[in-house]
């Protein structure tokens, strides 16, 4: 009876604070004064987030693209990857490319710095606007649906906060501010099992590695809509083609996987 009654209040304790702690980083993120990359002095944030010097080392996702996934590429066209194994998801994109600086900051906002969260959820509505502007669920349609890619709940906990979630919200904030109606769902998909790390995986092992992991909680939420799945990094895809084959699944008219970065295309 005691150790129920103390489990609970742990429980409502640790919700508490966890909802203090995303209120904390929501005013730092509209009201900070500093980089959120370097901490350099920023006297226009948040109009810009980051200072001239680390805007510099961003690799941004331009040039030659794939018109499948969205990663940068080495020729014109749909890239080797997509050729050998057509992703589920409509269509891929991403502002940025997975290499250099732009790796270490995504790692930081995966790895303890969620309020890196705010520049690249912004600079993903910015592509995604530049892409869909005069799409139907844009331009004065039903709107968009934003699905971000969870976690398990066991996995969150230990981190304290689901990166996806947090660049989804964003994301929202970003397309409302622009006259988007764009409605975040953090719980119409689920993870169900928790998959091992998949860094050193190829794309095969990483099908398998995510193959029935993810479940739609709310099948009639899909029905007709087009949802954007969300998530920080895209290397095979495979992740989000998973996810993507459930939500088509359920009737979604299309998914969109916008993606922080993007693995380019390997010469």
């Amino acid at each position: 009876m005691t150790f129920d009654f103390l489990k609970k209040y742990k429980e409502k304790f640790a919700l508490i604070f966890s909802k203090g702690e995303r209120k904390l980083r929501d005013f730092f993120a509209d009201n900070g004064f500093q980089c959120d990359g370097c901490g350099k002095e920023l006297f226009d944030y948040p109009v810009h987030r980051f200072c001239a010097e680390c805007e510099e080392k961003m690799g941004y996702n331009d040039g030659r693209n794939c018109p499948k996934c969205g990663r940068k590429t080495v020729a014109e066209g749909v890239c080797l990857s997509c050729k050998s194994r057509l992703p589920k998801f409509t269509v891929g994109l991403s502002p940025f490319v997975y290499r250099g600086e732009t790796a270490s900051f995504i790692n930081r906002m995966k790895n303890g710095a969620p309020v890196l969260a705010a520049y690249f959820g912004e600079r993903m509505a910015d592509c995604f606007l530049e892409k869909f502007a005069q799409h139907s669920a844009v331009a004065g349609g039903k709107g968009i649906l934003v699905v971000p890619i969870p976690l398990t709940k066991e996995r969150e906990k230990t981190r304290g906060y689901n990166q996806a979630v947090e660049l989804a919200e964003f994301f929202c904030r970003r397309l409302k501010d622009k006259g988007v109606e764009a409605t975040l769902d953090v719980e119409l998909l689920e993870k169900r099992r928790e998959t091992a790390q998949q860094k050193h995986m190829n794309y095969r092992e990483r099908q398998e590695n995510v193959s029935g992991a993810y479940h739609v909680h709310k099948r009639s939420a899909c029905r007709g809509r087009t949802i954007v799945l969300i998530d920080d990094i895209m290397t095979t895809g495979a992740t989000g083609s998973e996810c993507a084959a459930r939500l088509l699944g359920a009737e979604a008219k299309e998914v969109i996987f916008m993606v922080g970065a993007s693995l380019p295309e390997l010469k």
